[in-house]
C-alpha cells in the first residue's frame, strides 16, 4: 500500500466502521477474527490470535495489554504501525521511517499512551 498517513487513517477506519465502501463487511471480520484457534503466534505472545490481516487481541489480561478484546494491529518493517480498537472507537497510524524500532516499539508505547490518557480522562480501561 503506498499514500500517506492520512490515506491510511482512511483506510483503517473504513475497516473500523465496517469496510464500505472499500471492502464488505464479511472480508473485514475475516480480517479481524481470529482465524488460528489455540495457536501460538511468537511474535504477539500469549493472549492474541491471527485473522486473514491482522493480530488480533483476544484476551487482554493475558497479553496485558490495555486494549479492548478485538483491537486489531500490524506494522510494516520501515517504521509503520497501527492498531484499531472498534470498542472504543480508535484508530490510530504511527510512521516513523525507522526500521524494528518503528515497527512495534514506538507504536506500542503510543499505544499505551493514548489508554493511560484515556484511564485518565474515565474512558477506557
Amino acid at each position: 500500500m503506498v499514500g500517506t498517513a492520512g490515506d491510511y487513517l482512511r483506510f483503517l477506519e473504513a475497516l473500523r466502521r465496517g469496510g464500505a465502501p472499500i471492502l464488505g463487511r464479511a472480508s473485514v471480520e475475516g480480517m479481524t477474527t481470529n482465524q488460528i484457534g489455540d495457536l501460538p503466534v511468537s511474535t504477539e505472545g500469549p493472549g492474541y490470535g491471527f485473522g486473514h490481516g491482522f493480530g488480533v487481541l483476544l484476551d487482554p489480561a493475558a497479553a496485558q495489554d490495555p486494549a479492548s478484546k478485538g483491537t486489531f494491529h500490524w506494522g510494516g518493517a520501515y517504521g509503520l504501525g497501527y492498531f484499531v480498537d472498534p470498542a472504543e472507537r480508535l484508530s490510530v497510524v504511527v510512521f516513523s521511517n525507522t526500521a524494528f524500532t518503528g515497527m512495534v516499539e514506538l507504536p506500542r508505547e503510543v499505544r499505551a499512551a493514548i489508554y493511560r490518557g484515556l484511564a485518565a480522562e474515565g474512558g477506557a480501561r
